[in-house]
């Protein structure tokens, strides 16, 4: 118990550092990203910012413009932080900007955009301890490290932004899944005919329980146009995990779980939770031998407190994007795979894990 607190007080500490927030540039930037935003928080006026931790029944569409910065390095989330000025020559801000849209307009642009991707859209779901700057740069820095094809989707859901607020994200998470499925429905309108669906940490479980959600209200069209799920250091219980994929039935492939046992966040969740462990910190693939999934091992790749080294570490995002191999194993292409990228691949019955090395020299 005492080792607990001490991890609690430490991240607290780490929590007392200056938050992400919204800064927008002088001028428009023609190149920056267009995401497209569906968010059940509520409008923040005291703040300024777009929107709070507050709760919104009513699912709100925006739209924002994010500039990448030209001294952007891959695996860097540099961006502004309250009472200290901007700097758009090394951190993201917000080029351009609508909220609040009503449905038919941002359908509309919506539609067009797609349109021009051949109806393909990656939708991310932010994680524990997240507001709504933090989540939508997160976006766009995922989208520039990776190259993800695409109309870029984010959804925010009303987090506590608070590393003492767990329990009220948890809550946030079951609330939540009314506006994910709502604004999946409403990107199938606009035309998506391919969406890959990204979740990490806390949003991982809002993903599975969308889905869920879903199936038992027998929307089979939404599956149908759903070609992903990328699970992203999942903070799930395993066996909650097992109803949910029990629930959805034949899982949307490829079906991909990053996990690592250094994941210390995970850690200190199972231990809040009593739980033994989360699916995000699985050394095997044994647990989920049923369900059609791919473990990811990311350990060999651990920064720091090693809750989003797929977003972090530049090692493996440059891993991830230049080898072939791993691209094929996420498109479901394991047939006589044995190795990969001096890892190994191991098979118990329908999952797969992966467990990743550091390639050499790299």
């Amino acid at each position: 118990m005492v080792r607990i607190l001490l991890i609690v007080c430490l991240i607290a500490v780490t929590g007392c550092a200056p938050r992400g927030r919204l800064a927008y540039l002088a001028q428009p930037d023609p190149q920056a990203s267009t995401i497209w935003v569906g968010t059940t928080r509520a409008r923040d006026p005291a703040t300024g910012e777009a929107f709070g931790f507050a709760r919104s029944h009513a699912l709100r569409l925006a739209r924002f413009d994010v500039a990448t910065p030209a001294a952007h390095e891959t695996g860097m989330l540099d961006l502004p932080k309250t009472g200290i000025p901007a700097d758009p020559r090394t951190q993201f801000m917000i080029s351009q900007v609508r909220i609040d849209m009503p449905r038919a307009s941002f359908l509309s642009g919506l539609r067009a955009a797609l349109r021009a991707q051949d109806g393909e859209a990656v939708v991310f779901v932010h994680g524990f301890n997240n507001n709504f700057a933090e989540g939508l740069y997160r976006s766009a820095q995922l989208a520039t490290d990776f190259d993800l094809p695409g109309v870029l989707v984010h959804y925010s859901w009303p987090s506590r932004s608070n590393v003492l607020g767990y329990a009220y994200d948890r809550d946030s998470v079951l609330f939540a899944r009314d506006g994910l499925v709502d604004l999946l429905g409403d990107l199938q309108a606009a035309g998506a005919r391919k969406i890959l669906l990204i979740g990490h940490s806390l949003g991982a479980e809002l993903v599975m329980e969308a889905l869920r959600q879903a199936a038992i209200a027998q929307k089979q069209a939404l599956f149908s146009d759903i070609s992903g799920v990328v699970l992203i250091s999942p903070d799930i219980a395993v066996d909650v995990f097992a109803t949910q994929a029990d629930a959805i039935g034949p899982l949307p492939q490829p079906f991909v779980i990053f996990t690592s046992e250094r994941d210390r966040a995970l850690r200190l969740s199972a231990r809040l939770t009593g739980q033994s462990d989360r699916l995000g910190n699985l050394q095997s693939a044994a647990p989920l031998a049923p369900y059609r999934v791919t473990l990811v091992d990311v350990a060999a790749y651990s920064t720091g407190v090693g809750h989003f080294d797929v977003a972090n570490s530049p090692a493996l995002i440059r891993l991830l994007v230049r080898t072939g191999q791993v691209a094929k194993v996420l498109e479901g292409d394991q047939a006589g795979r044995t190795s990969l990228a001096s890892g190994v691949i191991l098979t118990v019955e329908n999952a797969t894990q992966i467990v990743l090395a550091p390639l050499s020299g790299g």
